[in-house]
C-alpha cells in the first residue's frame, strides 16, 4: 500500500522520588526528536522458494527487478528477514510490513460442529506455543447472518487471544468488549427415480404420478438450494469485505479458515451418479426432472467467487483453508454409526481446495494433527525479503496498481502480491477497513499520523494488587476542524500493554461534538479527555491514538511508563502537575465498570492537569503537587519547605520564578496536596526540566517534570 510516513517521537518524564536518589544523573532530559517526510513507499514482502519447497537465502537487492503497472522501478530499501533468529523479534517490531500476521477465521455456518471444537483446541495450543515473539495474530468469525466479525484484532497479546479463540465472542461467554480487538444446511433429501424407469413406463399413471411428485420434489429443493444460494452469496461477500478491510494492513496476511465447506455441486454442478440420473433424464425427454444448476453449476456464483479472491489476493491475502471435518474425523469403532462412512469425501472440500488454491493457499485435510500442519506453513513463511519501492504515476484513491517480481536466480519461485491499492480516504472506507486500520496504527505505529495532542500519564500508589494511572488526552482546537454547524466525531483509544504484549487495560470513547454547541464563544481550546485505568505494578507501553472521523486523520503516542509498587515505607511524589482551567476545555470523561474513579483531586474536587505542561514568562499559575507517604503522620504544625530549580537542554540552571503556598492537604492513607502560586520568571522559550523538593517533618521527596516555556507575548508600544 502506498503510505505517507511520519514518525513522532514523544517523550513523557515519570518521577516516583526517595530522599538521596538523583534521576537526573541516571536519566538526562533530551529534547524529543521529531522526524518529518512526505515519502511515498511501497513495502512489499516477497517469499522466494527453491525446488523443494524450501525458503531460498542469501538473496540481495540486485538478485530482483520489480515492475509497477508494466514499468521498472528502483528498489530503495530491502531486508531480509528470518523469524527464527533470536535477535530478530525486537528488530521486527520496528518494520511493520516484516512483522508475520496471522488471522485465524473460523466459520459457524458451513462448519462441523465437532471439527469446529477441535479446530479451537488445536489454534489455543498452536497460540501458546509456536508463534515467533514478534508474530501478530487476530481471531474472527463468519456465520451467515453477520458476516466476518473481528473477535481480537493483530495484536501481541496471547492471553487475549486464547480467550477469544475460545468464546469465539459469543456475548454471554466474551470479556472483549473493545470496539477495535467480534448452521444452517438448507439442503432437502432428494426424490430419485431408478434408470430403469425412465423408459417405457414413463407414461403409465404411475408413471405420470411419480413424475408429480418429483416435480414438486424438485421446487422444494430449489426453494432450499435458493436459500444455501443466498448463504453461499453471503460467505462470498463476506471475504470481499474482508479483502478491503486488509487492504491498508501491511506485509502479507496468512488466514486460517477453519471451514467444512459448503457443497461445491451449486459451484461446478454435479457429478458421479447424479450427472449420469439427470443424464438420462434428458435422454428419455423428461425435462422438468433436470435441475440445471445442479447439473451445470451456477456461472454467477462462481464469478462472485472469484472476484473475492482476486480481491485478497491483491490485498496481500493468502487463505489457507482448514477442513474441519477432518479434525473431527475417528476410526474409533464404537464412535461411528452404522450408517457412517469414515471415508467418505466431504462434499465441501472442493469449494475449499478453490477458496485456498486461487489466493496461494494450501488445502489441510485428513488430519488430527492440525499443529504439525501449521508447523509446516511457519517454516514456509518463516524467511522472506521486503522490498522498498517508490513507484511513479498517479495516484487516484483506491486505484489498484500491479507489482511483478522476477529474481536472477535459476530455480528459485517467487510469491508475493499482485499489487498494491491506495489509501481509501475514510469517508469512503468500510467499517473493517476502519478498524483494521485502527489496530494497525496502535499496534504498530505504522501509518499516518498528522493530528496533534497531548498527553500526561502518572500513577497514583494505592493499597491493592492494581494501581491507578491517571491520563489526561488534550486535543487543541488548532488541530481540529472545530467549525460551528460541523460537528466533530472523535474516537479515542488507548491501550496499557506489558511488557508480555498483554493489555493490562484500555479506554475508547466515540464522542460527538458540535463545536457552535459546546463553544459558543469561541473560548475553548479544545477538547479535553481525563480517565482512570487499574492496572498491576510493572513496565508498561501506553498507545493512544486520535482519530477524526470526518476527515480521517489521526495521531499516536507511545508513551513509556514504570508503575511502582504500593510500599508503605518509601515515600513517593508526583511530577509537578500546571492546574488548568476547566472552562477553557470541552471536557469529556472516559469510563468503564470497573475502572477507578479519576485521580486528579484536591479537596473531593477534581481538577484538570495541562497535558502540556507549558507556561509564558509572568504569566500566574497554580501548580499542583501530591506526595504519598502513609509511615508520615499528618502533623499541621510541622515545618514543611519547598524548593525548585530550573534546567535547560544544556544542563545550565536558572531560577524558575516565584513559588508560593496556597494550600495543604492531609487526607487519610498518607496522602498529601500542596498547591503552589507559581510565576516563572523571563526566560528563553524552550524546554526545560522543572525540578521540585518537598522537606516536611523531616522526610524529603522530590520529582521533576517537562516544562515548555513559550515566547512572551511582544510588548504593544
Amino acid at each position: 500500500m502506498s503510505r505517507s510516513t511520519r514518525v513522532v517521537v514523544s517523550t513523557l518524564l515519570l518521577g516516583a522520588l526517595a530522599s538521596g536518589r538523583d534521576p537526573l544523573a541516571a536519566q538526562a532530559p533530551v529534547p524529543p526528536p521529531v522526524f518529518g517526510s512526505e515519502v511515498s513507499l511501497v513495502l512489499l514482502p516477497v517469499f522466494a522458494y527453491d525446488g523443494a519447497g524450501r525458503a531460498a537465502r542469501g538473496l540481495r537487492a540486485e538478485d530482483f527487478r520489480v515492475t509497477a503497472d508494466g514499468r521498472p522501478v528502483e528498489i530503495v530499501s530491502f531486508e531480509s528477514i528470518d523469524t527464527t533468529a533470536a535477535a530478530q523479534p525486537e528488530d521486527l517490531r520496528l518494520a511493520s510490513a516484516a512483522r508475520r500476521r496471522f488471522l485465524l477465521l473460523f466459520d459457524k455456518s458451513f462448519t462441523n460442529v465437532a471439527g469446529l471444537q477441535k479446530a479451537q483446541r488445536a489454534a489455543q495450543e498452536v497460540i501458546s506455543t509456536r508463534l515467533g515473539e514478534s508474530d501478530l495474530v487476530g481471531v474472527a468469525t463468519f456465520d451467515v447472518h453477520r458476516g466476518v466479525r473481528i473477535v481480537a484484532n493483530f495484536t501481541e497479546d496471547r492471553a487475549l487471544l486464547v480467550h477469544a479463540i475460545e468464546t469465539l465472542g459469543v456475548p454471554s461467554l466474551s470479556q472483549i468488549h473493545d470496539p477495535l480487538g467480534l448452521a444452517l444446511d438448507m439442503q432437502s433429501t432428494d426424490l430419485t427415480r431408478s434408470p430403469a424407469r425412465l423408459g417405457a413406463e414413463a407414461q403409465t399413471p404411475q408413471a405420470l404420478l411419480d413424475a408429480a411428485t418429483a416435480m414438486v420434489a424438485l421446487q422444494m429443493r430449489a426453494a432450499d438450494r435458493s436459500q444455501y444460494r443466498a448463504n453461499i452469496e453471503t460467505l462470498t461477500e463476506a471475504l470481499g469485505d474482508l479483502a478491503r478491510g486488509l487492504q491498508q494492513v501491511e506485509g502479507r496476511k496468512q488466514v486460517l479458515y477453519f471451514s467444512a465447506g459448503f457443497d461445491s455441486e451449486l459451484l461446478i454442478g454435479s457429478e458421479g451418479q447424479d450427472r449420469q440420473v439427470t443424464t438420462q433424464a434428458v435422454t428419455a425427454g423428461a425435462l422438468w426432472e433436470v435441475d440445471g444448476l445442479a447439473r451445470y453449476g451456477d456461472s454467477e456464483l462462481r464469478a462472485d467467487l472469484a472476484a473475492a479472491t482476486r480481491q485478497l489476493a491483491a490485498a496481500d491475502t493468502v487463505i489457507h483453508a482448514v477442513d474441519v471435518t477432518g479434525l473431527a474425523a475417528t476410526t474409533e469403532l464404537g464412535a461411528m454409526r452404522p450408517d457412517e462412512d469414515s471415508m467418505r469425501e466431504n462434499p465441501g472440500r472442493e469449494s475449499l481446495n478453490l477458496i485456498a488454491s486461487d489466493t496461494g493457499g494450501r488445502l489441510f485435510k485428513d488430519t488430527n494433527d492440525f499443529g504439525g500442519a501449521l508447523d509446516q506453513l511457519l517454516e514456509m513463511t518463516s524467511r522472506y525479503y521486503v522490498l522498498g519501492i517508490q513507484p511513479a504515476g498517479e495516484k487516484a484513491p483506491g486505484a489498484f496498481h500491479k507489482l511483478k517480481v522476477k529474481v536472477e536466480r535459476k530455480g528459485v519461485r517467487l510469491s508475493h502480491r499482485p499489487g498494491y491499492h491506495e489509501r481509501v480516504p475514510a469517508p469512503q472506507q468500510t467499517a473493517l477497513q476502519r478498524q483494521f486500520e485502527a489496530a494497525q496504527l496502535l499496534m504498530t505505529g505504522a501509518g499516518d499520523a498528522d493530528l496533534r495532542f497531548a498527553s500526561l500519564c502518572v500513577p497514583f500508589p494505592e493499597r491493592g494488587s492494581k494501581q491507578t494511572l491517571g491520563l489526561v488526552v488534550q486535543v487543541p482546537r488548532e488541530s481540529l476542524r472545530w467549525q460551528p454547524g460541523a460537528p466533530e466525531a472523535l474516537e479515542l483509544y488507548g491501550y496499557a500493554i506489558d511488557e508480555q504484549g498483554r493489555v493490562a487495560d484500555h479506554v475508547a470513547q466515540l464522542a460527538r461534538i458540535d463545536p457552535g454547541q459546546a463553544d459558543p464563544d469561541g473560548q475553548r481550546r479544545g477538547v479535553s479527555f481525563y480517565a482512570a485505568l487499574k492496572v498491576p505494578p510493572g513496565r508498561y507501553t501506553l498507545r493512544l491514538m486520535v482519530h477524526e472521523r470526518e476527515t480521517g486523520r489521526s495521531g499516536f503516542q507511545f508513551l513509556e511508563l514504570a508503575v511502582p509498587e504500593w510500599d508503605a515505607a518509601s515515600g513517593f511524589l508526583l511530577p509537578p502537575l500546571v492546574m488548568d482551567d476547566p472552562v477553557h476545555w470541552v471536557t469529556l470523561e472516559l469510563g468503564r465498570e470497573g475502572q477507578g474513579a479519576f485521580p486528579f483531586v484536591v479537596d473531593g474536587q477534581p481538577f484538570l492537569p495541562r497535558a502540556r505542561a507549558e507556561v509564558r514568562p509572568g504569566a500566574p499559575e497554580r501548580l499542583a503537587l501530591l506526595a504519598f507517604e502513609p509511615r508520615l503522620a499528618g502533623d499541621p504544625a510541622a515545618d514543611l519547605e519547598i524548593w525548585s530549580s530550573l534546567t535547560d537542554a544544556d544542563g545550565a540552571r536558572s531560577s524558575p520564578g516565584s513559588i508560593r503556598i496556597e494550600r495543604v492537604q492531609r487526607d487519610p492513607g498518607g496522602r498529601r496536596t500542596y498547591v503552589l502560586g507559581f510565576t516563572p520568571q523571563a526566560s528563553a522559550a524552550g524546554d526545560y526540566t522543572l525540578r521540585i523538593g518537598v522537606g516536611e517533618a523531616g522526610s524529603i521527596l522530590e520529582s521533576f517534570a517537562r516544562l515548555s516555556v513559550a515566547a512572551a507575548p511582544a510588548a504593544v508600544n
